[in-house]
Order: C-alpha cells, then sequence, then structure tokens
C-alpha cells in the first residue's frame, strides 16, 4: 500500500499551493450555507489529481497491472471538463451531458469491461450489444450525481468515501489485489482531502474534483465487475440527482433559479418552504427542521455508508459466488 501512502502525502502537502493558487487566479466560489457568505478557492481538483497521480505512477513503478493508466486517463477527462466549467462559471446544462460521455472512451476502447454482468436471481447476463451502451450513459450519470452533492464542506469527499472503502473489500475478498490498490489510491486522496474541505472548508474541490472522483468510481465499477454494488452503493448520489432533474422539469442550470433548496437562519440549515425550490436530499433532510451544517454532511454520509453496506452485501451474498 505504498501507493496509497504517496497519494496521501502529496495529496496533503499539494491542497495548501493550490488554495493560494485560487485565490491568485480568482477561481473563487461563495460558501452560500454559511451567514457571512465566504469567498472560498474551487482548485481542490488539483491535488486530488496531482495525488493521484503521483500514486499511480508508484503503482505503474511496482510492477502495477494495465489498469491503471485507462483509469487514469478516464478520470483526467472528467477532470479537464470540470476544469473548463470551474473557469468559464458553467457548462451549458445539456451539453455538460455529452461532454461526460467522454471518460467512458478509454475504458470501450481498451476494452477494459466484461459485457457478461452478474445480476441477482438472474446469474451472469449477456449483454454484448447493449453493455457499451451502459457505459457512455454511466458517466454522465454518476459524475453529474456525485457532483450535486457537493453542496455542503465535506460532503463530496465523505459520501464518495464509503464506496471506495466497499470496492476495497469486495476486491480482497475477491482477491484481486490491483484493484483494491487502485481504490485505496483514490481513498487515501480523499482521506488527505478532507482535513482542507471540512467545516469550515478552506478549499472547495470545484467541478474538476467531483467529476474527477465521479469518473473514478464509475471506472472502478465497470473494470472491477461491481455494477450491482456500485449502484446499490451510489444511490444517496443518484436520488438526489433524478430528484432535482424532477423538480427542476429536466436537465437545466439550478442557478437561474431564484430560490435556493436550503435557506440559512442562525447558522443553521432548513428547507425551503418556496414551492419552486429544487428538492433535493438535502431538503429533505432538513425539512421542518433546523441543521447544523455539519450534522447535515454527517447525516448525508450515514446514509452513503449505509448504501454501501447494503451494496458489499449484495455483492457477497449474490455476484461473487457467480463471476
Amino acid at each position: 500500500m505504498f501507493e496509497a501512502l504517496m497519494t496521501f502525502i502529496v495529496t496533503f502537502l499539494t491542497a495548501p499551493l493550490a488554495i493560494k493558487l485560487g485565490l491568485s487566479l480568482r477561481i473563487l466560489g461563495v460558501d452560500v450555507h454559511k451567514s457571512w457568505r465566504p469567498i472560498i478557492p474551487k482548485t481542490g481538483g488539483l491535488p486530488l489529481i496531482l495525488g493521484t497521480i503521483a500514486g499511480l505512477l508508484l503503482n505503474h513503478v511496482l510492477g502495477g497491472g494495465a489498469f491503471a493508466g485507462v483509469i487514469a486517463l478516464s478520470c483526467f477527462i472528467a477532470a479537464i471538463i470540470g476544469f473548463f466549467e470551474d473557469f468559464m462559471e458553467e457548462i451549458n446544462p445539456r451539453l455538460k451531458p455529452i461532454l461526460l460521455l467522454l471518460p467512458a472512451l478509454p475504458i470501450l476502447l481498451a476494452g477494459a469491461f466484461t459485457p457478461r454482468p452478474v445480476i441477482p436471481f438472474l446469474g451472469k447476463t449477456r449483454l454484448y450489444n447493449i453493455y457499451p451502451i451502459l457505459v457512455l450513459s454511466s458517466y454522465p450519470i454518476v459524475c453529474n450525481a456525485v457532483n450535486s452533492i457537493d453542496v455542503l464542506n465535506g460532503s463530496m469527499a465523505l459520501t464518495s468515501i464509503p464506496f471506495f472503502v466497499m470496492s476495497m473489500i469486495i476486491f480482497y475478498v475477491r482477491g484481486d489485489y490491483q484493484l483494491l490498490i487502485l481504490s485505496a489510491i483514490f481513498l487515501a486522496s480523499l482521506l488527505a482531502f478532507i482535513p482542507y474541505n471540512k467545516y469550515p472548508a478552506k478549499i472547495f474541490p470545484g467541478n474538476s474534483g467531483s467529476l474527477f472522483i465521479g469518473a473514478a468510481i464509475t471506472s472502478i465499477a465497470i473494470i472491477g465487475r461491481i455494477e450491482i454494488a456500485s449502484i446499490i452503493a451510489l444511490l444517496p448520489q443518484i436520488m438526489n440527482e433524478m430528484h432535482i432533474i424532477f423538480s427542476l422539469g429536466g436537465i437545466r442550470s439550478a442557478k437561474k433559479f431564484r430560490v435556493r433548496p436550503l435557506k440559512v437562519e442562525d447558522g443553521l440549515l432548513t428547507a425551503s418552504e418556496e414551492s419552486d425550490a429544487p428538492i433535493t436530499l438535502l431538503r429533505m433532510l432538513c425539512a421542518k427542521a433546523r441543521v447544523d451544517e455539519r450534522g447535515a454532511v454527517y447525516a448525508l454520509m450515514a446514509i452513503s455508508i449505509f448504501t454501501s453496506f447494503l451494496g458489499l452485501i449484495t455483492d457477497l451474498l449474490f455476484i461473487e459466488g457467480a463471476l
């Protein structure tokens, strides 16, 4: 696990530099869920990427498998899209899902997938024609879902960590130590990032960071053949994104709506009572309640831990024996 240690060190040490870079280049975001509305650099994708690259390079030097380069390229493409959005403030919401098809190309071109997913109670299926389409569509769905839950300090990182823990356990049971190490590398980058992103945040992951992690989750799920477990583990993120789409009446920019899903009252979060406010998982959690921001993030993390546990149990009971 030297790769994970290297990732942790590089991510932790480069985060302060990313904070200074964000301030100097004015790549900033407003922390809207605080009454004093601090201005925070949104360049957190840089340390996540640099730390992960360091871990993947060490993995290559130590004789790691072929999947590291494919996953790295997929994640890097997603991060580039995120960097562009961070600089430009926003990509056309209808164009963004199309652009997020691009991170799937390294997986498809390398043939790093098995079109025979195991589905509980059905066993091993043969989706030779449909599976590549599912691979393409999975990146916009998961990347946007991970991005959509990045609304509070630490929420993206803390809700993504349970997935990587789940995948590490599955790969350990399976004896697939290469994918276990790759999952550990991404887990280490998030753990090192949390001290800077937790409440009160010194840096945001930005679209580059959330799309980078979203692509990592998708790539590991596809290459590692843990599709069903991943869908279950990511139910909070996916449901949050679906609620937003339905409440906005389609794929539209949430920035164009005058009412936010949450209000800040005396430093506490409460759900908006406006009928046209977007419906989100956080709005439902804060309904008729006043919640501390840290408490809201811990609630999101607890839900993600629970769904990841369900994904793990599903995989161990119904999937592993049929692979």
